[in-house]
């Protein structure tokens, strides 16, 4: 210790060290160095026992006796070349203890006008480190032994009263633990806090002082505390009641003095028992949760706080029991669970998919709505990467990377359109918003997304499109047939009257039969054309769908050349007779079966299924086969009006089946694969008006 220095000054003299006793000698005083550990855990003691205002008066008062001898000692001990330096060595002395090292900001001292002023900061407070590590940050400062200390160096030092006071603590938040000092008298009333904990009675004293009002009835508490503050003696039996003990309990005030504490306890005597084991063991009890039993049964959730009372000999006195009624926070949790479940199953249950992913997009929750759209259960989803419901070529275009990046950026990615892929492999056309999820801290935990199932509004628009483009076409091609069948019926004419007046051996009018045959055949065209253009109204009568069926199928029949191709019809449901048009359900039906015809040159099935879907009022017609099927670039042009894949083909038949179905208020749709046939299903509502 001899090469301690402050300001210059040595300290040979002032403090001894005898090492192999472990004691530091200040003066002809022992001071022995304590562990920090140790005093956080002695703080804790206190507080936890004694409680906070209690707790920080016994630390104020020791940090004062202990300042105030400092101040005294090293003044009797060391001659000091200038007060200021006095004043210093008491911070310095702190900092050789470990307690806390002082940053002194400002100093203005006076005696002759009375002056004394000082600030400054406490740089690694040992209190304020304790006190984070046992309770963590609160709202009042807590260093109390630093402000008692500081507050007895500095009266002891000046001769006339000063206080100092914690202005910032780390304790409550602050970046620093900050401290003023001046005369009580500068102070005002800013300093009865602090002198009012200096100066308060022992705490027994104060514990006894409470129990006697209590026990007369005279102690204000009882008569307005809401909670129900019960005192009993060592045996149990309750010495006083407040209030709102009384009320609590169901009594009348002064019925419970003298009665068992325990028998309005739902837990009876073991439950006391085990209350008791408790406090021997911890000395008192916080937020016990039980129930309280009222005199006529009714029970009470209650948080108990219980405390023992101590006679000077340590032996227990009694017990400070609080219990605030739980009543309504319950009520209120029950109401906020109801509130809880409530948006819960709306989420779960929403027809939409409402899905919830962590950072690394893997799906952490799976609603129903989400299991229609995909086909996927919970159990499936959960825990798997959202990849799966991506299409390879969207994967591999790194559209979710792009995703995440806006969501990182933005915070959410709102009415996205794109694919995705279901259970079963099928492809979905969805719109979906995703938002990023934060904690308290604003960092992004997750991501919530919910999205919408657009495939058929989607065909919808594409078949609104496609009609209306059509229905231009058709009118284009009204106009443009008119004009060439009237030219076509005069060269078809001449061509007569030149051919019949050449003589038989005349080699031109074989080629004339050749050029008459092909006009004709344009005049086909062009009346097909017409009818698709400009068909006929629809005739409306009642439609017999099975007679009809049976009639186009034994047609086909007929007049087909391959033998190796057979037709089967399945009727699973009795099909009600509907209004309609029967000539143009026969052209949708006979198109359908040519055309599964042509698709099986090497012969095949063709299943005609006859249904009726009674709760959407809804006939439907497919036509199934199993020959070569077609791509997706083929299946989107089909019901465009000239597209065919045949030499002999015009490309209308469907496109007229496509408008007659639309006469009728309906919808055809085709699924079809390359080497596994196509299925054409027609869907005929029966309350539609034509």
């Amino acid at each position: 210790m001899s090469d301690i220095r402050a300001d210059g000054i040595t300290f040979e003299d002032v403090f001894r060290k005898d090492v192999s006793s472990g004691r530091i000698t200040l003066g002809d005083d022992r001071y022995v160095m304590f562990d920090a550990n140790a005093i956080g855990g002695m703080r804790r003691e206190l507080i936890d026992g004694l409680g906070w205002d209690a707790a920080r008066g016994i630390l104020e008062r020791v940090g004062l006796q202990s300042g105030r001898n400092d101040a005294r000692q090293i003044k009797t001990c060391y001659p000091w070349p200038s007060e200021e330096e006095w004043l210093r060595a008491g911070p310095r002395l702190h900092f050789l203890e470990g307690m806390v090292k002082v940053r002194v900001a400002s100093i203005d001292i006076s005696r002759s006008d009375g002056k004394f002023y000082m600030t400054g900061d406490w740089l690694e407070s040992f209190e304020a480190e304790q006190h984070l590590k046992h309770y963590g940050q609160g709202t009042r400062p807590v260093c109390w032994t630093l402000e008692g200390y500081a507050t007895g160096y500095a009266t002891e030092f000046f001769g006339e009263e000063v206080i100092c006071i914690e202005t910032r603590c780390r304790g409550k938040g602050d970046g620093v633990c900050s401290f003023e000092l001046r005369l009580a008298r500068d102070w005002g009333s800013s300093a009865d806090a602090i002198r009012e904990s200096l100066g308060s009675v022992p705490v027994r004293e104060r514990y006894e002082q409470c129990l006697r009002s209590m026990a007369g009835a005279e102690c204000q508490l009882e008569q307005s505390s809401l909670d129900a503050i019960i005192t009993t003696d060592e045996s149990g039996m309750i010495i006083s009641c407040s209030a709102g003990g009384n009320e609590l309990l169901g009594l009348l005030p002064g019925e419970a003095v003298g009665r068992k504490a325990s028998s309005y306890s739902a837990g009876g005597p073991a439950e006391v028992a085990r209350i008791r084991a408790r406090l021997e063991r911890e000395g008192r009890l916080r937020s016990y949760l039980t129930d309280a039993v009222q005199a006529g049964g009714r029970r009470i959730p209650v948080a108990l706080a219980i405390s023992q009372i101590r006679r000077t000999d340590r032996s227990v006195a009694g017990y400070l029991i609080v219990a605030h009624n739980l009543s309504d926070i319950r009520r209120l949790e029950d109401e906020l669970a109801a509130k809880n479940r409530f948006m819960a199953n709306i989420l779960q249950d929403s027809a939409d998919a409402i899905v919830t992913l962590d950072p690394e997009d893997i799906i952490t929750s799976w609603n129903r709505g989400a299991e229609a759209i995909f086909g996927f259960s919970s159990s499936e989803a959960v825990g798997k990467h959202v990849s799966i419901l991506i299409p390879p070529e969207l994967r591999d275009s790194s559209e979710l990377t792009e995703i995440k990046e806006k969501l990182w950026k933005h915070g959410a990615v709102r009415s996205y359109q794109t694919e995705r892929l279901t259970k079963d492999g099928r492809r979905l056309q969805v719109i979906f918003t995703r938002t990023a999820i934060r904690d308290d801290s604003g960092r992004v935990i997750g991501s919530s997304a919910v999205l919408k199932d657009v495939t058929t509004f989607r065909n919808l628009e594409r078949q609104l499109a496609d009609a209306e483009h059509l229905a231009t076409l058709g009118e284009l091609s009204a106009g443009l047939a008119h004009e060439i069948k009237n030219p076509l019926a005069g060269i078809k004419g001449a061509i007569d009257v030149i051919r019949d007046s050449m003589s038989g051996a005349d080699i031109h009018r074989e080629i004339l039969g050749d050029v008459l045959h092909e006009v004709t055949r344009i005049d086909k065209i062009v009346r097909d054309l017409l009818n698709y253009a400009k068909p006929k109204p629809p005739s409306i009568g009642d439609i017999r769908l099975a007679e009809t069926a049976q009639r186009i199928i034994a047609m086909v029949r007929q007049s087909t050349k391959n033998e190796a191709i057979s037709i089967c019809v399945e009727a699973r449901d009795a099909v009600p007779d509907f209004s309609g048009d029967e000539i143009q359900m026969e052209q949708v039906l006979l198109n359908l079966l040519l055309n599964a015809q042509n698709a099986m040159p090497d012969g095949g099935i063709i299943t005609v299924r006859l249904l009726y879907e009674a709760e959407e009022f809804v006939v439907r017609i497919e036509v199934e086969d199993n020959g070569r099927g077609m791509t997706e670039e083929i299946r989107k042009k089909i019901f465009h009006p000239f597209f065919t894949t045949r030499i002999d083909g015009t490309g209308l038949g469907l496109a007229t089946c496509l408008k007659n179905v639309q006469y009728h208020g309906g919808t055809i749709d085709v699924q079809s694969e390359p080497g596994r046939g196509t299925k054409f299903t027609v869907a005929i509502p029966l309350l539609c008006r034509i």
